[in-house]
């Protein structure tokens, strides 16, 4: 990825708090390239997933780039548990 890319850890789960990082990130980097972080989450909910697929979506819509790294197996498997396969997401080996 560029110099310019954005880049988001993911904590390893998601807050309680309706204060989401993740969504301020993604507010604050419309239209820029991002880069999301999942090797320290192994586990995901279907809010956060749902957040992941829009945000995918909207950057696609854009012709700006998102792509995820990191993506642990325990993780991808609580993507095919939730119904979604995670090959719809760019993926980038670090």
């Amino acid at each position: 990825m560029p110099d310019d890319v954005r880049q988001f850890q993911l904590p390893k789960r998601r807050g309680r708090s309706d204060d989401d990082p993740l969504l301020t990130f993604l507010k604050a980097s419309l239209g820029r390239p991002v880069l999301l972080d999942l090797s320290d989450v192994d586990r995901i909910d279907s809010l956060r997933l749902r957040t992941l697929l829009s945000a995918n979506r909207k950057w696609r819509q854009d012709g700006a780039r998102l792509a995820i790294t990191g993506l642990t197996d325990a993780c991808a498997d609580m993507f095919r548990l939730l119904g979604v396969d995670p090959i719809i997401f760019e993926q980038e080996r670090v």
